[in-house]
């Protein structure tokens, strides 16, 4: 006995599939997010301020010469007109 699916109900399929994946949906077990103990402001994942108004520039780039672990701070810095120390 062979099943029949026509193309509407497949796409149908599908389309709620892809909506429901690309929405999201949370999973109740496995580990929960760690949230940090001083309670600093996360702006995006790579630039964080700190209570003392420090701000802490993350870089997911590694250094080979090309002067990134100082370019992109420098750029962060001006952006949010902190002073560069």
């Amino acid at each position: 006995m062979s099943v029949q699916i026509d193309r509407r109900s497949f796409l149908v399929s599908v389309a709620a599939v892809g909506s429901a994946l690309s929405l999201g949906f949370d999973i109740p077990f496995g580990p929960r997010g760690v949230r940090a103990a001083d309670s600093a402001r996360e702006i995006t994942a790579w630039v964080v301020i700190g209570r003392d108004e420090s701000v802490t520039i993350r870089v997911a780039k590694s250094e080979m010469g090309q002067g990134s672990f100082t370019a992109l701070p420098m750029l962060v810095a001006e952006e949010l007109e902190c002073d560069w120390i």
